[in-house]
């Protein structure tokens, strides 16, 4: 087994960095996607709180990227914009 491995150690550590790198680009894609949502919120959070109303279509698109976002293990910051645009109105 040793002689296996000492045979094979090249591409055993290319495996391994391989694999690390690919779970660090995974982990900067998520990361990017959970920025991109959350912008997204707040882009429409900052049109809509000084009247206090919001569209429909303005809705459905906080609470789907919401979800998804809350899917992608958000913070607990975009719960309380959502749940503040909740008492909006709607126009």
């Amino acid at each position: 087994m040793l002689q296996l491995v000492s045979k094979n150690w090249s591409f055993l550590l290319w495996s391994i960095t391989t694999l690390i790198g690919f779970i660090g680009l995974f982990y900067l894609y998520i990361s990017s996607i959970k920025c991109s949502l959350r912008n997204d919120i707040l882009t429409i959070y900052d049109q809509c709180r000084i009247k206090k109303e919001i569209t429909l279509y303005q809705k459905q698109a906080i609470h789907l990227s919401a979800d998804l976002y809350f899917k992608l293990k958000g913070n607990s910051f975009v719960k309380s914009i959502v749940e503040e645009i909740d008492t909006y109105k709607v126009v």
